[in-house]
Protein backbone atom coordinates (compact mmCIF):
# COMPACT_ATOMS: atom_id res chain seq x y z
CA UNK A 1 0.00 0.00 0.00
CA UNK A 2 1.20 3.25 -1.15
CA UNK A 3 1.59 6.08 1.31
CA UNK A 4 -0.48 8.95 0.98
CA UNK A 5 1.34 12.30 0.15
CA UNK A 6 0.43 15.66 1.53
CA UNK A 7 -1.98 18.00 0.43
CA UNK A 8 0.72 20.74 -0.10
CA UNK A 9 2.95 18.04 -2.52
CA UNK A 10 1.51 18.03 -6.16
CA UNK A 11 1.86 14.16 -7.09
CA UNK A 12 0.72 12.55 -10.05
CA UNK A 13 -0.41 8.66 -9.15
CA UNK A 14 -0.35 7.53 -12.47
CA UNK A 15 3.42 8.78 -13.77
CA UNK A 16 4.35 8.47 -10.30
CA UNK A 17 6.14 11.76 -9.96
CA UNK A 18 6.10 15.44 -8.82
CA UNK A 19 4.70 17.83 -10.94
CA UNK A 20 4.87 20.80 -8.81
CA UNK A 21 7.87 22.39 -11.35
CA UNK A 22 5.90 22.03 -14.64
CA UNK A 23 2.73 23.68 -12.58
CA UNK A 24 1.86 27.26 -14.43
CA UNK A 25 0.91 28.17 -11.08
CA UNK A 26 2.40 27.80 -7.26
CA UNK A 27 1.26 24.44 -5.61
CA UNK A 28 2.30 25.74 -1.90
CA UNK A 29 1.05 27.68 0.27
CA UNK A 30 3.93 29.80 0.35
CA UNK A 31 3.86 30.02 -3.11
CA UNK A 32 3.23 33.60 -4.82
CA UNK A 33 -0.22 35.10 -4.84
CA UNK A 34 -2.16 34.40 -7.96
CA UNK A 35 -4.50 37.42 -8.94
CA UNK A 36 -6.59 36.72 -11.31
CA UNK A 37 -7.07 40.50 -14.07
CA UNK A 38 -10.09 41.98 -13.66
CA UNK A 39 -11.22 41.27 -17.20
CA UNK A 40 -14.43 43.01 -17.03
CA UNK A 41 -12.52 46.44 -16.43
CA UNK A 42 -10.40 45.71 -19.74
CA UNK A 43 -13.38 44.58 -21.61
CA UNK A 44 -15.05 48.08 -20.90
CA UNK A 45 -12.14 49.99 -21.19
CA UNK A 46 -11.87 48.26 -25.02
CA UNK A 47 -15.69 48.30 -25.70
CA UNK A 48 -15.46 52.32 -25.11
CA UNK A 49 -12.39 52.85 -27.17
CA UNK A 50 -13.96 50.97 -30.14
CA UNK A 51 -16.94 52.71 -29.83
CA UNK A 52 -15.67 56.13 -29.98
CA UNK A 53 -13.70 54.72 -33.07
CA UNK A 54 -16.56 53.16 -34.44
CA UNK A 55 -18.98 56.24 -34.03
CA UNK A 56 -15.80 58.94 -35.30
CA UNK A 57 -15.60 56.48 -38.59
CA UNK A 58 -19.28 56.54 -38.84
CA UNK A 59 -19.28 60.51 -38.62
CA UNK A 60 -16.79 60.84 -41.66
CA UNK A 61 -18.66 58.43 -43.86
CA UNK A 62 -22.14 60.69 -43.00
CA UNK A 63 -19.48 63.36 -44.30
CA UNK A 64 -18.36 61.79 -47.38
CA UNK A 65 -22.22 61.01 -48.03
CA UNK A 66 -23.72 64.23 -47.56
CA UNK A 67 -20.77 65.57 -50.38
CA UNK A 68 -21.24 62.93 -52.93
CA UNK A 69 -24.94 63.96 -52.39
CA UNK A 70 -24.43 67.61 -53.22
CA UNK A 71 -21.59 66.86 -55.53
CA UNK A 72 -23.77 64.79 -57.73
CA UNK A 73 -27.28 67.22 -57.38
CA UNK A 74 -24.73 70.14 -59.04
CA UNK A 75 -23.53 67.56 -61.77
CA UNK A 76 -26.87 66.64 -62.52
CA UNK A 77 -28.42 70.19 -62.25
CA UNK A 78 -26.13 71.16 -64.79
CA UNK A 79 -25.95 68.29 -67.09
CA UNK A 80 -29.91 68.86 -67.14
CA UNK A 81 -29.07 73.18 -68.14
CA UNK A 82 -29.16 73.80 -71.85
CA UNK A 83 -26.15 74.45 -73.20
CA UNK A 84 -24.89 74.11 -76.76
CA UNK A 85 -21.25 73.63 -76.94
CA UNK A 86 -19.01 70.91 -75.96
CA UNK A 87 -17.49 72.01 -72.36
CA UNK A 88 -13.92 71.74 -71.58
CA UNK A 89 -12.47 69.59 -68.78
CA UNK A 90 -11.16 72.37 -66.30
CA UNK A 91 -12.62 75.63 -67.53
CA UNK A 92 -15.25 77.28 -65.51
CA UNK A 93 -18.66 77.98 -66.56
CA UNK A 94 -21.69 80.38 -65.57
CA UNK A 95 -25.26 78.29 -65.00
CA UNK A 96 -28.19 80.66 -65.26
CA UNK A 97 -31.88 80.66 -64.89
CA UNK A 98 -33.97 81.36 -67.99
CA UNK A 99 -37.26 81.52 -68.99
CA UNK A 100 -37.49 78.18 -70.48
CA UNK A 101 -35.19 76.45 -68.09
CA UNK A 102 -31.50 76.93 -66.90
CA UNK A 103 -28.77 77.01 -69.10
CA UNK A 104 -24.78 77.06 -69.17
CA UNK A 105 -22.65 79.98 -70.51
CA UNK A 106 -19.49 81.56 -70.94
CA UNK A 107 -20.27 85.12 -70.01
CA UNK A 108 -19.29 85.73 -66.63
CA UNK A 109 -22.25 87.01 -64.38
CA UNK A 110 -20.48 90.52 -63.76
CA UNK A 111 -21.06 90.59 -67.84
CA UNK A 112 -25.15 89.80 -67.50
CA UNK A 113 -27.76 90.24 -65.44
CA UNK A 114 -29.05 87.08 -66.04
CA UNK A 115 -29.91 84.85 -62.45
CA UNK A 116 -26.79 83.50 -61.57
CA UNK A 117 -27.07 80.23 -60.03
CA UNK A 118 -23.80 79.76 -59.69
CA UNK A 119 -20.21 79.05 -61.48
CA UNK A 120 -18.90 75.66 -62.16
CA UNK A 121 -15.65 74.41 -63.45
CA UNK A 122 -15.83 70.73 -65.45
CA UNK A 123 -13.50 68.49 -63.76
CA UNK A 124 -11.15 65.27 -65.12
CA UNK A 125 -14.34 63.12 -64.63
CA UNK A 126 -16.91 65.09 -65.84
CA UNK A 127 -18.44 66.15 -62.65
CA UNK A 128 -19.14 70.20 -62.21
CA UNK A 129 -17.42 71.16 -59.36
CA UNK A 130 -19.05 74.74 -57.84
CA UNK A 131 -16.61 77.26 -57.73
Amino acid sequence: MKKKKPDAVVWDEAEEKYLAKLLPYASNISGPIIEVPNIDAFKKRRVDQVSKQFQAELQELQTQIKSFISRAAETQKVYQAEFKFEPLVGEIYHLYEGEKGNFLSLVSPSEWSAKHLGSFRLTSDYEWERQ
